[in-house]
């Protein structure tokens, strides 16, 4: 794929799976809350909680129509199912991590096998894989810079601690009934607009 454009005529792209609207409030303001505490350089904008199925990077905007195309065809052919919430983990070194992030369960069988689809419907189009291993999750933080070491048992102590979180939250669920196309758009808040919603049928 020939991707020696200009920065006005490409977009870059990721398509994800994202979770409805009172879920993410209801998360970000945990995280809200815990960014009194928390020292990360970034914490994620509410709006902008996604599992990212494929990162497509810098895309050439006469590609895209034929990208949705393709990217129909595998939301015909999927069902819902079930997602939920889970245990909070961190990447990177433990005591300074580069990434802050909220696990997910359910139907995992499910969610991998979409991310699969993807990546075969995205692959003739010129799009290379990551070659990491799928890992599903929601980044809610970036680069720890707190004076205090990080651990996760730190990180569970806070979250017990704060007296304005639902019961639920860390089994919240919700139904995936599709997965969208996003744009990224540098130093915007929220930082990632829609581009398309590809229902499942």
């Amino acid at each position: 794929m020939d991707r020696k454009q200009s920065g006005s005529e490409m977009e870059r792209l990721f398509i994800a799976v994202n979770l409805p609207s009172l879920l993410c409030k209801s998360l970000g303001k945990e995280c809200s809350s815990l960014s009194a505490t928390l020292n990360f350089a970034k914490w994620t904008h509410s709006e902008d909680y996604h599992i990212t199925l494929q990162f497509l990077g810098d895309t050439p905007k006469p590609l895209i129509p034929d990208l949705l195309e393709a990217l129909k065809e595998v939301s015909s052919t999927c069902k819902p199912f079930q997602l939920h919430l889970t245990e909070w983990g961190a990447f990177g070194r433990l005591e300074a991590p580069k990434v802050l992030w909220a696990g997910v369960s359910g139907e995992m069988d499910k969610l991998a096998d979409l991310q699969k689809r993807v990546i075969s419907a995205t692959r003739p189009l010129g799009f290379i894989p990551e070659a990491r291993e799928f890992k599903p999750h929601l980044t809610l933080a970036r680069k720890y810079r707190d004076t205090l070491p990080f651990s996760i048992e730190r990180l569970s102590d806070l979250r017990a601690q704060l007296p304005d979180v639902e019961e639920d939250n860390g089994t919240a669920g919700w139904t995936v009934d599709g997965f969208l196309v996003y744009a990224t758009r540098m130093h915007a808040i929220p930082m990632y607009e829609m581009i398309e919603k590809l229902p499942f049928f």
